[in-house]
């Protein structure tokens, strides 16, 4: 860590403090509205065992125990992205979002640290749980690599001036997460592994597409695919990357010689037509939101369709 990152850092920790009325508050309560508005836990296991589940049964794999620990692996990282992306935006969201849960002092920055520590203890405990090496050495690589993207590279205001560099080299701890979900749920051969990695793959791109594109009217449009891309572009985007993802839920129907159920398809496609004309036609934050949403009701349509199959 640079010495100019390490004044930063004392800087904002001093200056996160709990506010009233939240101060007496205890620490499961409050803990429970930041999760809630930052990053809900009960939503992220939903989705992650929809889809580890699907991808284990259609695979021919299933067992429980490695769906189950392979749900809560990948809940467990993307709660610490979101714990270790708070002192990395403490400075942005102070300045575009004051009313976000660490701005308005319902928790500080020294808790969250401990919270992420605490999440990381669990994901390597569920690793060594498995009992497998390759699982072990993977996680390792998951967190050696959370490491270098919670101290961006250690360039961070190079990094920043470059928006498309800075989206990827993250999305780059994403691919380890779904190489170590099909390595905790044992899938075998290594091509069958490359399938459903892909599978993984392509049901987070449209939720993360979704979550930056933003909107017109946000002060902070500058850091959103809006901004840099037009928004245009920027749904074209989303919709390219979801209908790959339905695409892929139908070639794993084919390729496993499955029966297709398009009960859940048809409404998860009507959702997204929805979000996309009214983003298309009035490009705002709240719209904006919208997709995200029906991002995340496709992912589970398509999810739940690879069950149902």
């Amino acid at each position: 860590m640079t010495k100019t990152e390490q004044i930063r850092l004392t800087k904002i920790y001093t200056q996160s403090q709990l506010q009233s009325p939240y101060s007496s508050w205890r620490f499961s309560h409050r803990f429970w509205v930041f999760q809630r508005e930052r990053v809900p836990i009960i939503a992220l296991l939903t989705i992650g065992l929809v889809a580890t589940a699907a991808v284990a049964k259609i695979s021919h794999n299933f067992d429980w125990t490695r769906v189950l620990i392979a749900t809560l692996m990948s809940s467990l990282y993307f709660l610490q992205i979101r714990l270790a992306d708070e002192p990395k935006d403490f400075e942005h969201d102070n300045k575009y979002h004051p009313n976000r849960p660490v701005q308005r002092g319902l928790i500080t920055l020294k808790e969250l640290a401990r919270a992420k520590n605490l999440t990381i203890t669990l994901f390597i405990g569920l690793a060594c749980l498995t009992g497998s090496l390759m699982v072990v050495a993977v996680a390792v690589l998951q967190q050696l690599f959370s490491y270098l993207t919670r101290h961006e590279f250690f360039i961070r205001d190079w990094l920043r001036k470059h928006f498309f560099i800075y989206q990827y080299s993250h999305y780059l701890q994403l691919l380890i997460l779904s190489w170590l979900s099909v390595t905790i749920l044992q899938i075998q051969p290594l091509h069958e592994q490359i399938v459903y990695f892909g599978y993984i793959l392509a049901l987070i791109a449209p939720i993360e597409s979704s979550r930056t594109i933003g909107g017109v009217d946000e002060k902070q449009a500058d850091d959103r695919y809006s901004f840099k891309l037009g928004t245009g572009v920027a749904l074209a985007s989303f919709l390219a990357v979801t209908l790959i993802m339905i695409g892929y839920t139908l070639y794993l129907i084919g390729h496993t010689a499955g029966n297709l159920n398009p009960i859940l398809l048809i409404p998860g496609l009507l959702v997204i037509a929805v979000a996309a004309i009214r983003y298309e036609h009035n490009p705002i934050t709240k719209n904006a939101e919208a997709l995200n949403v029906a991002a995340l009701i496709m992912y589970l349509c398509s999810a739940g369709t690879l069950l149902l199959s």
